[in-house]
């Protein structure tokens, strides 16, 4: 189940491919999340996510409940343009990118606002 609403989305997702990023210690998580394909950046340390899991992922403007044993993150969403036949709209959590690509958009289709802070959390 999915809840798609101003300032809130919550869907569950499939992580399809851990990849090594383009700097030391940096990895790429991508997940399908129903209409989303989302790629984020995660530092090895850290990394608690596994090939094929079942998550849920939340991006809010309120901070949601989550535990040690989820990924959360705070920071801004900065950047919407079409790429190919989508729209990749982009989060940036102070140095660690979150690239959601959908087919309208985060911003276009009234959820959030350019700037807006918002929490990132795969669980």
């Amino acid at each position: 189940m999915s809840i798609q609403v101003e300032g809130k989305l919550d869907v569950g997702c499939k992580i399809t491919s851990i990849d090594k990023g383009s700097l030391k210690g940096l990895y790429v998580v991508k997940m399908d999340c129903e209409k989303y394909h989302v790629e984020f950046d995660i530092i090895d340390t850290i990394n608690i996510f596994n090939q094929e899991d079942n998550v849920k992922m939340i991006v809010s403007r309120e901070k949601p409940s989550y535990t040690s044993n989820d990924f959360c993150a705070h920071g801004y969403i900065f950047y919407e343009k079409p790429e190919g036949d989508r729209i990749l709209t982009q989060i940036s959590l102070y140095g660690l990118i979150v690239k959601v690509y959908t087919e309208k958009g985060l911003i276009k289709d009234k959820i959030f606002n350019m700037m807006d802070h918002v929490y990132f959390c795969v669980k």
